[in-house]
């Protein structure tokens, strides 16, 4: 947002469109050199018997002054101008918490640029004071009526942009002197009545004045370039205070822009990995289930058939029991014979057994002989022996 200031005390000399302005400090520096050179063409037009060019010079330093302070005066407000849009573009970018440092930092630029513009203007309001002071006391009716007055200079300069003000070229310097030599033409049967001795004496009186206005200029003029230099110097540490201040806020608004953009990687990949194990789980449970329903089918299709074959078989017997009604009584014999037949068949292993063991013993004389003996001889010691009472066997065996 950029704010227009009103530019209030503006002269306007007439200057050509389109010829390049002049810097300040060049304006300055050729305000005396130009007031010498009007000195010295007073002296001159005193010897030729002219009585306004001794009031030229004074006119011309308080001109040149206006000149100065209206150049300053520019500068110093296009500064603020400029001071005012940086400004704005820093708290345009800058956060909540920066936002009071740099507010604070262009309140105290803004009122050092205040103080000089109100500085400025009061001292161009004194010189044109003054150069309306001269010019009514100075001048003679035909030459206030061929010069403008210091109230239409100021309305002629008023209407002109903020860019057009003062622009000095010291070239322009013999057009001033030029305008007024018809005025020095004017009276100059008032001056040739005068004595030369007076006019020499008034002309020194005015050069030392010219040169004691130099001086003051120059001294103003050093003050105004330390003020200046001053102001550079707060306004480049200024900057160099905001800048950092905006080097951190960008060091820190890219961390932060790292470190969410780490944690949205990572909640996108824990999103991600939940997707894949909902589809895992989704796939497990379909294969469980149709592995689950296929189990029930199959023992559903297992109880099917044994039923089937359960009624099969109720369903034949019932068939023989009413097509064959006497096969009990053929099965009741069948399974006698099998008694019969399986009892015969122990008796021959019972014998057989008995008879492998004794065949044995019997195979030759001897062991015939030797069987004999022994069985006799169990026979009669068994009939011998005493029996023997539970007692006795006690005392005999006392573990038992």
């Amino acid at each position: 947002m950029q704010q227009t200031i009103p530019h209030t005390f503006m002269v306007d000399f007439n200057l050509t469109k389109g010829e390049p302005s002049q810097q300040s400090e060049a304006s300055t520096s050729q305000a005396p050199n130009l007031q010498v050179d009007s000195s010295r063409n007073r002296r001159t037009s005193v010897a030729s018997g002219t009585s306004q060019s001794s009031y030229r010079s004074p006119k011309d330093a308080l001109r040149h002054r206006i000149l100065h302070l209206s150049e300053l005066l520019r500068v110093e407000k296009a500064n603020r101008d400029e001071n005012l849009s940086t400004y704005v573009e820093l708290v345009s970018k800058a956060d909540r918490e920066k936002a009071p440092s740099i507010r604070q930092a262009f309140e105290r630029i803004n009122q050092r640029s205040s103080a000089n513009i109100a500085h400025l203007e009061q001292r161009l309001q004194d010189c044109l004071a003054q150069l309306k002071r001269l010019e009514q006391k100075n001048f003679s009716p035909g030459e206030s009526s061929s010069s403008p007055p210091p109230q239409t200079l100021k309305v002629n300069v008023a209407h002109q942009g903020p860019y057009n003000i003062f622009r000095f070229r010291p070239t322009e310097a013999p057009l001033i002197e030029e305008c007024s030599i018809p005025e020095s033409t004017e009276n100059e049967s008032i001056t040739e009545a005068a004595p030369k001795q007076y006019l020499e004496e008034e002309a020194k009186q005015k050069l030392q004045e010219l040169k004691s206005q130099i001086m003051e200029l120059k001294e103003y003029h050093k003050a105004l370039d330390n003020q200046r230099n001053m102001l550079d110097e707060a306004w480049k540490a200024d900057k160099k205070q905001i800048m950092e201040l905006l080097q951190e806020e960008k060091k820190r608004h890219y961390n932060l822009e790292i470190q969410v953009n780490d944690a949205v990687q990572l909640n996108l990949n824990e999103i991600t990995n939940l997707k894949h194990d909902l589809a895992c789980t989704e796939e497990k449970m379909v294969y469980q289930s149709y592995e689950r329903s296929r189990d029930v089918w199959e023992v559903l299709d297992s109880y099917q058939t044994r039923l089937a074959k359960l009624e099969q078989q109720q369903q034949a017997q019932q068939q023989e029991a009413m097509e064959m009604p006497q096969a009990s009584m053929y099965k009741l014999y069948g399974q006698l014979m099998n008694l019969l037949l399986t009892i015969a068949a122990i008796i021959l292993v019972f014998f057989s057994t008995i008879s492998a063991f004794i065949v044995p013993l019997l195979h030759t004389r001897m062991r015939a002989l030797s069987t004999l003996f022994v069985i006799t001889t169990i026979t009669l010691a068994w009939n011998y022996f005493p029996d023997l009472t539970e007692s006795e066997w006690k005392t005999w065996l006392p573990s038992f």
